[in-house]
């Protein structure tokens, strides 16, 4: 407790040095006609001058280092220190030796005194101090949104955070038009005028000290209880030089590091999906790390494009607490029905696929290769086969509905969320307009899927039914009481079942759905 303690005040200290250096370089600098007739203000800007750049360097270490034995143990904290140190300086030496890996430069007398008369003795531990907040946060992320600790996923997305900080970084600390410069290019590049290799040397001297001490850890790196150290020793570092290039008006590093550091960073504050407050349940099992970064992906996407759109959901209560399960909807957008799932339920949907409307080959292929990423099965509807314009031939597009159906068992029997719309088609599509009428039936897919996966499983599986109904600028989702479907019911009796508890009370369903489409389409 007295370490983590210990290192706020670190921390502290190290945000008023981080403050202190931007005022000096944003404003005193600039402004010399303030201070310069004041006593003190000529010895705080010679102080600042030879120990301001040391001095928050020296203090953003303690904070980290102290973090790192606190909660990491004395052996990784120590030996990651070590291993960072060591290799960043030995890289820093031979590229300004040699140029290589990051390019021709030099450092300025900024940052304290230098290591052989080359590299100052704080830039390795600037490398420590980001380097290991970065592997941190990647870590934390890994855990709370990918389930996994695995150096294939950490150490590329840690290597990642520390490049990003690099981007907005450079230009903060070396572009031309700062007026105080810590390192000098003595060649030119593409961004911002440095050279592009200069990026490729950052990451593989931090692949290179992160994957050494994952080597001498022997072990993932443990997931701290807060993440909050780290994530505000990255965030720190971002703002700083963030705050430089702002001075000179070099807009582009900020939002490079915004888009590419802060947000994904942020990451580790913002609540996963599995703990929202609604329904929670452990990650379905099958489920890859690119079949949960899909469905990240496509929530987010889903939660931004749906913001100017108010949604609402009753009958939280209908739905399991774990799964198998079968959401099956009405279907009257081609986008919008799988985009309002997406953005409210808590678990990990997948969606049965029917492609039968790529326009071409190399859509089919692009859209199959997708869909094989997010695990969602791929079928095309009989009703498509022989179309003389469907880009599967006979014998495909049937291998297609097998093979789609056979995965869409196996993911419902191992336990996995399933949307499957039983009306076929959207009433809103522009792709294969006209093929859904209002007085079209239900199919009895979804049934026949959750019968198949009960077999499977020995238990029974819900089927449960899922009311849409949409305003101009409101989506309502009202999820029923499921249908429990195992090998003792009738289909055709759940399939009466199912019409009736997607059909409002007050009106017929083709009407409703006719109405939402109208809706949609104004």
């Amino acid at each position: 407790m007295r370490l983590a303690r210990l290192s706020w005040i670190f921390y502290l200290a190290y945000v008023f040095a981080l403050a202190f250096g931007v005022a000096g370089i944003g404003i005193a600098l600039r402004r010399p006609e303030l201070w310069a007739h004041l006593e003190a203000g000529r010895v705080v800007y010679a102080f600042g001058m030879q120990w301001g750049g040391v001095l928050y360097i020296v203090l953003g270490a303690a904070a980290m280092l102290s973090f790192a034995l606190a909660t990491l143990g004395s052996r990784r904290a120590l030996s990651f220190f070590v291993l960072s140190t060591s290799i960043s300086l030995g890289a820093e030496l031979i590229g300004t030796s040699t140029g290589w890996p990051f390019g021709n430069y030099a450092y300025t007398s900024g940052l304290g005194p230098k290591i052989l008369d080359r590299v100052p003795f704080t830039i390795p531990l600037s490398w420590f101090t980001v380097g290991l907040a970065s592997w941190l946060l990647a870590a934390q992320i890994g855990a709370r949104w990918f389930r996994t600790t695995r150096p294939e996923v950490t150490i590329p997305l840690g290597v990642w955070l520390l490049v990003v900080w690099d981007l907005v970084l450079d230009p903060a600390m070396a572009h031309e038009a700062m007026q105080a410069r810590f390192w000098v290019w003595h060649q030119t590049g593409s961004y911002y005028g440095m050279p592009v290799i200069n990026f490729v040397g950052w990451a593989l001297t931090g692949f290179a000290f992160v994957t050494a001490s994952r080597l001498a850890w022997r072990s993932d790196p443990p997931v701290p209880q807060s993440p909050l150290l780290p994530y505000a020793i990255y965030t720190a570092n971002l703002l700083f030089a963030a705050a430089l290039c702002a001075t000179v008006n070099l807009w582009g590093p900020i939002l490079i590091a915004t888009v590419l550091g802060l947000l994904p960073a942020t990451l580790v504050l913002v609540p996963s999906p599995d703990r929202l407050p609604s329904v929670n349940q452990p990650a379905p099992t099958g489920s890859s790390v690119s079949e949960r970064s899909a469905w990240y992906t496509l929530r987010f996407l889903s939660r931004l494009t749906l913001a100017r759109r108010r949604v609402t959901v009753e009958g939280w209560e209908h739905l399991p607490a774990i799964g198998p399960a079968i959401l099956a909807p009405h279907h009257v957008h081609h986008l919008d029905d799988g985009r309002a799932l997406l953005a409210t339920l808590p678990q990990q949907i997948r969606f049965l696929v029917a492609l039968d409307w790529v326009p071409s080959v190399r859509w089919r292929r692009v859209m199959e290769f997708l869909c094989r990423l997010a695990g969602w099965p791929v079928i095309v509807r009989p009703s498509e086969f022989g179309r003389p314009d469907l880009v599967y031939d006979l014998a495909e597009a049937r291998r297609s509905l097998i093979r789609g159906l056979r995965e869409a068992v196996d993911r419902v029997a191992a336990g996995q969320w399933l949307v499957v719309f039983p009306h076929a088609y959207p009433l809103v599509d522009p792709h294969l307009p006209g093929r859904r009428h209002g007085d079209s039936p239900l199919y009895g897919g979804a049934l026949w899927i959750a019968r198949r996966a009960a077999s499977r499983r020995a238990s029974p599986v819900p089927v449960i039914p899922v009311r849409l109904r949409y305003a101009r600028d409101e989506i309502a989702i009202s999820i029923q009481p499921p249908l429990v479907v195992d090998q003792t019911r009738p289909l055709a009796t759940l399939l009466r079942q199912l019409e009736r508890r997607l059909s409002p009370a007050d009106s017929g369903l083709d009407t409703v759905l006719v109405r939402a489409a109208e809706r949609i389409q104004e």
